[in-house]
């Protein structure tokens, strides 16, 4: 038999409540693969003469699980009156077919309105406030719930073949609730025979779902709908052992989903932690997916890469200062709760109930200021004026809403101040938002602080606070230890430089490094820096702060060009640089 392959399937069902009548709907979505392997035969002489001849035959055959569903009884029920509770509504099997002996788990979790870890019946035409909420009914109940309960497989197959049924976990033998976070609710243990040779009418492992309804006295009629996601992981693990993208490290490590648009549900910045990334078994494009900052529900981009840490790979566009921006706080920022309000982080920082707040100085450069695009000017302007304080006061500039075109060649790269004129240069959607400029920093705001004076009397002292989302860190860099060269060694493990640091010199690119630094799955953008009050070289030059200090004025920062990188270059903090997060 060959190695054996995780395989994820998924199936979900949907419920609906029509006017006191519960149905669910027939369809349902099943992912799985069988791959199976024929390589060519040959035919090899017998050294025993020439009169027998021997077929050497080589069969592949690759591990993999079936899921099934399928409806035995309608789910609907027609509830005349009010106050009732229903059992039983409809029945539905799932079975699961392994061809090997490792067994499996089936997790499921709520989704209603398509944003995972939403238990409610949510009510169409009406407020949410009379969505029927998930519960456990017993007598003497006045508020509308419903669960959900399965029931493992018994008996035997067809010819009398035995079926290996599952075990029902945490509860879910009886009515329970519908799961906010994925819970194990069926699992099969290893070791359990499913072997169709000695069983070859043998059914497989089953279990069936129904569901239970209270409607109260006080429920309102109306259309009521609802979904609960399953998903199957093989073989039978506590975890999977294989997890190919972000999103299913989110969703497995128990988070749920926060922010909702048009075009999809999205899990938060502030949830990513070192077990989620760790669990992240691939790297590059295939792993990426997008996040929401809940400070201020802007998507970003994120992916695991080469060096084994997941960056945020679109730019940082948070608004610091100035009226209807979020408070920056130890819960959604990445503000340490035992080094602020001390030191550099005395100034500005208030704590209460083990949650600090910075608040950057009244004379912060607010969200209102913008990099402004005159005709005929080579580098746009600030306005206001960018500051000229190295340290004492937090600066941030609005980019405009800046996309930097790149085809991937070593020419500048097109800036567009709109995104419907980067699409209306033929570019799409996607591909603009990948080059996005985002906002411009010092690097006072960047650590989060309203004066950085105090930090850089140790040589290559790194900032404990910065305004990357909770869970995230301003990269290190140095130039004295290429293990702490967090931008050096993303670089070289990428393949991008040809060695992993050279201090303040240019490191240089290997063949197609400076293409596949601003491809998939880095994308990182020529969108320029603040120098004085000008844009400076927009779409000629890249640059990135990073948490090091260099010298009691300078701090260091990432900087390429199209012939040059220099992973740890230094420059006065006074600058205004992008910014992008790794997770912590």
């Amino acid at each position: 038999m060959s190695e054996v392959n995780k395989t994820n399937s998924y199936t979900e069902f949907f419920y609906k409540v029509f006017r006191n009548t519960l149905l669910v709907s027939t369809p349902l979505v099943i992912i799985s693969t069988l791959f199976l392997s024929l390589p060519h035969s040959s035919a090899e002489g017998n050294t025993s003469g020439d009169i027998t001849k021997v077929d050497n035959i080589s069969l592949t055959l690759n591990v993999s699980c079936t899921l099934s569903a399928t409806e035995l009884t309608p789910h609907n029920i027609t509830l005349e009156g009010s106050g009732l509770h229903r059992e039983n509504i409809g029945t539905t099997k799932v079975g699961v077919f392994c061809n090997d002996n490792n067994g499996y788990n089936i997790y499921a979790i709520g989704s209603s309105n398509n944003i995972d870890g939403n238990t409610d019946l949510v009510v169409n035409g009406l407020s949410s406030d009379y969505n029927i909420k998930t519960g456990v009914y017993s007598s003497g109940n006045t508020i509308s719930s419903w669960g959900m309960k399965l029931t493992a497989g018994t008996g035997t197959g067809a010819g009398g073949a035995d079926v290996t049924p599952p075990t029902i976990n945490n509860g879910y033998n009886s009515y329970n609730v519908i799961p906010n976070v994925y819970t194990l609710v069926a699992s099969r243990p290893s070791s359990t025979n499913m072997d169709m040779d000695a069983n070859p009418d043998v059914t497989g492992s089953y279990f069936t779902t129904t569901y239970d309804i209270y409607a109260s006295s006080v429920q309102p009629a109306g259309t009521y709908e609802g979904k609960v996601k399953y998903i199957l992981t093989h073989p039978n693990t506590n975890a999977p052992s294989t997890i190919n993208d972000i999103d299913a490290a989110f969703a497995l490590n128990g988070k749920q989903k926060v922010y909702q648009d048009s075009k999809g549900s999205y899990y938060a910045m502030q949830d990513m932690s070192s077990e989620i990334c760790n669990s992240v078994t691939k790297t590059g494009e295939t792993t990426a997916t997008q996040l929401v900052d809940t400070r201020d529900n802007k998507l970003y981009w994120v992916a695991k890469l080469d060096d084994g840490k997941c960056w945020m790979t679109s730019n940082l566009d948070l608004d610091i200062g100035g009226t209807g921006v979020a408070a920056l706080t130890s819960e959604n920022t990445d503000i340490s709760t035992t080094a602020s309000g001390s030191g550099i982080y005395a100034n500005g920082y208030t704590g209460s109930g083990g949650v600090w707040t910075w608040t950057p100085v009244s004379t912060a450069i607010t969200s209102n200021t913008k990099i402004t695009y005159p005709n005929n000017a080579n580098y746009p302007t600030v306005s206001p004026a960018w500051p000229t304080d190295n340290y004492t006061t937090p600066y941030s500039a609005e980019g405009g809403d800046t996309y930097y075109y790149t085809s991937n060649t070593t020419g500048n790269d097109t800036r567009y101040t709109s995104l419907q004129a980067c699409k209306d240069a033929s570019h799409t959607e996607a591909e603009c938002k990948r080059y996005f400029a985002g906002n411009y920093y010092n690097w006072t705001a960047a650590i989060a602080s309203n004066n950085s004076t105090n930090i850089g009397s140790t040589a290559e002292e790194i900032a404990s606070n910065s305004i990357c989302p909770r869970g995230w860190r301003l990269p290190n860099a140095s130039q004295k230890d290429n293990e702490y060269n967090e931008f050096g060694r993303m670089l070289y493990k990428a393949g991008i430089t040809s060695n992993l640091s050279a201090g303040n010199e240019s490191v240089g690119y290997k063949a197609g490094g400076f293409n596949k630094l601003r491809s998939d799955p880095y994308y990182f953008v020529r969108a320029g820096g603040i120098s004085g009050n000008t844009l400076y070289n927009p779409g000629i030059i890249g640059v990135y702060w990073s948490s090091t200090v260099s010298s009691s004025i300078n701090a260091y920062f990432l900087r390429f060009n199209s012939t040059d990188t220099y992973p740890a270059r230094s420059d006065n903090r006074c600058s205004g640089w992008p910014i992008r997060c790794v997770a912590r």
